[in-house]
This record gives C-alpha cells, structure tokens and sequence, in this order.
C-alpha cells in the first residue's frame, strides 16, 4: 500500500492542484487509519474492517469499503484527476484533507449546487429529538431520532423553519406491517438520508401520531457543523442496509456525530442493538446534550384544556365540535367569557384531532372557522399550565437482568432472566408511556427442586421473542383501542410432562381510567402446538380482565386470565403483582398467584431483584 501511497503522491505534487508541503507516504498511511478518516468512510471501531455503508456508489476505490489505505488512495487519486469536480462530490472529504494540509484552499468555490444548498440551510445549532415510542407503528415502537437544524438570522426565532434531518427505511407504500417487521430485522430494505422541513415532522408525531417529542440542543462549534452538513451533502441518494435494531435511525445519527467529533466514540456500545432512548443518553453522558425542551402531542394538549371542565361543560365541547350553532344557544352563553373562549379551543382542537387524518372538507372548515371567531373574540387564551414528565433519558435502561426466588406448593426453585429489551408495564413508567408493555427477546432458565434428593434441575422456562400490550384507556372524547400480542415458547409447569409448548396469543379491548389506575378487558385467542398433548395444535378463546396501578416508584397489577381447551381443559390464574423501583437501575418485584390447570390448583409466591442496563 506504501509504494501506491507513494505514486499517487508523485502525480498529486506534479500537478498545480497542490501548493501543500509533501507528506511521506507513511504519514498518509496513518492518516487512513485516523478516526476522521474512519469516520468518514463509516468503518466500524475495532476489529470489523467493513464499511456500514453498501451503496458501491459512495467509494471510489474498488475495495474501498474493506480498506481504508485503498479508499484514500483513489479519494487523492481523483483530487489530482479532476479536483473541483472531487471537492464538489466530496466536500467533507476535502475539507478534512485540507486541514492536513494536503489540498489547497478554494476548490469548493465553483461548486455552484453545494453552495446553494449551504447557503439554505446556513445552519446555527443542532438539536437531537426523540419522538416518544408509539406502539400502534411498528417502525416506530421504540421511539426514533433525528437531527433538527436550526438556521441561522431572523428564521432562527421560530423552530417551524428549521429543518429535519431524518434516517429511515424506505418502505413501499402500503406495506403490511408483520412484513414491515420481518423485513426490518433482516435487513430486507435500503435506509436513507432525508431532509424536510421541520413543521412536517411536528404535524407526522405531535398532531397525526400524538407523540410526545424531546428536543436535546447539542453543543457543537461552526466548525463541526459544517462537517456534519458537507457529509450529509456525500450521502445525498446513499443506501445503507436498515436494520431495525441495530443499523437504525438512531445509529446512523451517532456515525453523523462522529464525524463532526471523530474522536469521539458514541457508537462502538451499540454494536448489536441501538434503543433510541439509550442513544440519547450516550450523547448526554458524552457532554453533548443540553437541557431539552418538551413539545407535547397534540392530544396531551387537548386533555390538559379538558381537565379543567366539568360533565356540563365536557359535554358542550363535544356538542360544539359537531355544530358550531351551539355558540347561539343560552346554554353556552350562560358561562364567563373567559369559559366559553376555553370551551371553544378545546372544541377547535377536538375537531382538529378527530379530523386530522381525513381531507379537509368544507363542513368541518366551516365549524372551525367559527369556533376559531368566538376563541379570538375574547383576546388571548389562557393556557392551563402542563407539569412536564419526566425525561426519557431519565427513565431505567431498556435491558434486564433479574434473578427471582419462588415457591409453589411445597417446592422451590429460582429462575435467571435475561430481556433484550425494553419495558413492562410494571417497570417504573418514568420516562416510558403509560399502560404500555414492550418486551423483546425474554429468557427465562428456571431451577427447580424435585420431589426427590437428586431430581433437581435446570431448564427452559420460556423464551418470549415479543410481547407487546398497549393500554389506552376511552372516555367520551378518544376511544383508542387497547390490545396486546405474545409469542413464544413456555413450559407447562407442574403439568404431567413439563411440557415445553409453543404458542402465540393475542387480543383487543378497551381500558378505562378508574380507581386511580386503568381497568382492563381484553378478550381473545390463544393457539398453542404441544408435541405431548393428544391433539398437538390447538386454539382456545381467552380473557385478561385487571386493574393496573403506575407511577415512578410504585406499581401494582391485578390479573385475572381465563382461557377454555376445550377436552383439554380450563386454565384459570389469578395474580397479584408489585415493583418497587428502588433507582433507575434496580428494582424489587413481588407476586402471589392461584392457579387451576387441568392438572390441579397450585399457590405461588415469587420475589425477584432487578437489575436495568
């Protein structure tokens, strides 16, 4: 590699591109093995040599994407061919070999198209957003990442003209979502770069998928903007390979990070998964991340302005969303200015909410025009004022280790688990969604005592590759649905033969907020394959009835489970649950629970320490 170094430099300094001071060929050498230069090319740290980058496109050398020295080689190759046209397809890549001093200064200026491009997006501060996970999107069940660049001047007074600069899949139209995740985990679609305008991504997560959103300023200099812009410029149309747990939204923005600060490692914990929640927190425990600002969904908004109504006028507002006459009536007018203005915004963001996904029609326009005339014939509104929740950086880390100790019947036993991911919904909700349940990849190997000395064993559990429950309770304005889907394979235990069955179940119903907690039914099916059952497949109706009781510290489940074989019998359980979140990465949890299986009735206690990393 030394001597092609060496003939490449030879032509470089031969020609009037260059008015630098001549580098040795070994100084080049350990610059293609610098973290810039890494960097740069999307090379992973340590021992993977490959580029995360798969678009041939992108590399100039044939094997540039597995050698760096290759890849710097041609990149000074190409400066010496044609340097503009280099500079202009490559900006940072010149900017950085500028700074060596191996390339002058001044080669960007013809490169009309990339000015312009810059001089739009003449960009001040970097903000890192999280969009709070949404459970009822695939894609989207873990929360996502992206960068918002605030411009600089007059526009810099208002984030609605800033811009988003967003990695995702590209997806087709229309695709299934169970194809969506199957392909997503395998890598079955090209990631891509995209910028849009800011507003867009507001209306996409706080108004269409009420999402909450967390904005972190990051403390970047000039410098290390114009970096990560002049990169962004090289990846304009470049796949990446999607990979919905690790090579994902969020990892790709820790690669644009590094390059801006390529001393800086940010992504080499994130080899095998990137939560997006765990990526914030890499760049705040890395001093890039300034205090965020909190912008509730719309719907969070909407039930603030409704919690200070009673039934009369909760009532009213939904009247008033579906008819503006209800402005004329004595019923309405009856009330303080001050109570009709607040009444009608609700009733205007009551239709918006209702309407927001449908085209905009003449009847609901009208409806909002008025409703928008009695807002603003009173002045301006007093905004009741939105305690913050806690921060998603704050919450427990998205893996688990637990080690529990039980008892049922007169035996013993102890289980060891291991989850990849994510939350339950008995887990502290400090930083998490309420009423939601997202586990990923939960191991559990059990240790049980046997009736006699010597028949102790150690065995499978149960192994639940998703497990996914959504709790969102109805009134009389929002009427979500609340489901809930497993899978997996679990052991039958106690039954005459262990059995070790596979199953899948799931369902839908409602909540409701009652008691101080959520109220739930949800009925559905269960099918279960058992290799030592008579009938190996089978499908039995099922309910989960509860009460579910969060908060930051404490939290409380009652669970009943009915589910009817048929021959084979009725499975009846009933548990009660609780977990004391001692920190943000330990935590104890205790339950009793009755059981009435095919094959007896059975009392168990378990208490278990958990540790969150």
């Amino acid at each position: 590699m030394a001597r092609s170094l060496a003939a490449v430099l030879a032509l470089l300094f031969s020609s009037c591109v260059i008015g630098a001071e001549v580098k040795p060929a070994s100084n080049l050498m350990v610059l293609a093995q610098s973290n810039a230069w890494r960097a740069l090319l999307h090379i992973p740290r340590g021992g993977a040599e490959h580029s995360y980058i798969d678009d041939p496109r992108f590399f100039l050398a044939e094997n540039g994407p597995r050698d760096r020295g290759a890849e710097l080689s041609a990149t000074l190759a190409a400066f010496a061919q044609a340097p503009e046209v280099t500079a202009c397809r490559f900006p940072a890549r010149y900017k950085w070999l500028r700074e060596q001093g191996i390339l002058p200064a001044n080669l960007l200026v013809g490169c009309s198209e990339y000015l312009l491009w810059r001089s739009q997006t003449d960009i001040q501060r970097v903000v890192l957003v999280l969009a709070a996970s949404y459970l009822n999107s695939p894609s989207s069940m873990y929360g996502h990442t992206f960068l918002r660049l605030d411009p600089a001047g007059a526009r810099s007074e208002s984030a609605f003209l800033s811009y988003a600069l967003n990695f995702a899949a590209s997806i087709p139209a229309g695709e299934n979502g169970m194809l969506y995740a199957y392909r997503g985990i395998l890598g079955g679609y090209p990631g891509l770069f995209s910028m849009q305008p800011y507003y867009e991504k507001i209306q996409e997560y706080s108004r269409l998928e009420n999402r909450d959103m967390w904005e972190y300023p990051l403390d970047l200099s000039a410098a290390q903007i114009d970096t990560l812009l002049a990169h962004t410029w090289e990846l304009r149309g470049i796949n990446f390979d999607y990979y919905y747990f690790d090579e994902n939204c969020s990892f790709r923005l820790l690669e644009l990070l590094e390059v801006a600060l390529p001393d800086l490692d940010l992504t080499s914990a994130f080899a095998r998964a990137a939560m997006p929640v765990d990526t914030v927190r890499a760049v705040i425990d890395a001093g890039l991340a300034g205090e965020p600002e909190y912008r509730p969904s719309k719907r969070i908004e909407l039930e603030l302005l409704l919690k200070g109504f009673d039934r009369a006028q909760r009532g009213l507002v939904k009247a008033l969303a579906a008819s503006s006459e209800v402005l004329q009536t004595a019923e309405f007018k009856r009330y303080p200015k001050a109570q009709r203005q607040t009444m009608a915004m609700a009733a205007y963001r009551y239709l918006r909410y209702t309407d927001n996904r449908e085209q905009r029609r003449a009847a609901v326009a009208a409806r909002s025009l008025g409703l928008l005339g009695e807002v603003q014939r009173h002045g301006a509104v007093q905004w009741p004022l939105s305690a913050q929740p806690a921060q998603p950086d704050q919450g427990h880390p998205t893996s688990l280790f637990a080690l529990t100790l039980g008892s049922r019947g007169d035996r013993q036993y102890s289980i060891a688990e291991w989850r990849i991911s994510y939350h339950d919904a008995l887990d502290s909700v400090a930083g998490y969604p309420e009423g939601a349940t997202l586990s990923m990849g939960r191991l559990q190997l059990r240790w049980q005592e046997g009736e006699q000395r010597g028949d102790d064993k150690l065995q499978l559990q149960r192994f639940d590759p998703i497990a996914i429950r959504s709790l969102a309770p109805r009134n009389e304005f929002f009427s979500p649905l609340s489901w809930q889907v497993d899978a997996g394979v679990e052991r039958l235990e106690y039954s005459p033969e262990q059995s070790l069955v596979t199953r899948i179940s799931g369902g839908a119903g409602v909540s409701v907020a009652v008691l101080g907690g959520l109220a739930y039914a949800l009925p559905g099916l269960r099918l279960e394959y058992n290799d030592d059952a008579r009938r190996n497949l089978r499908l039995a109706p099922q309910i989960a009835l509860g009460q579910l009781w969060q908060s930051q510290v404490m939290a409380w489940e009652l669970a009943l489970t009915y589910s009817d074989f048929g021959a084979e019998g009725e499975r009846r359980s009933a548990a009660l649950s609780s977990n004391w979140a001692m920190s943000s990465s330990q935590a104890l949890r205790a339950s009793v629970d009755y059981r009435n299986q095919p094959w007896g009735e059975s009392t168990g206690v378990e208490v278990s320490w958990r540790h969150y990393f």
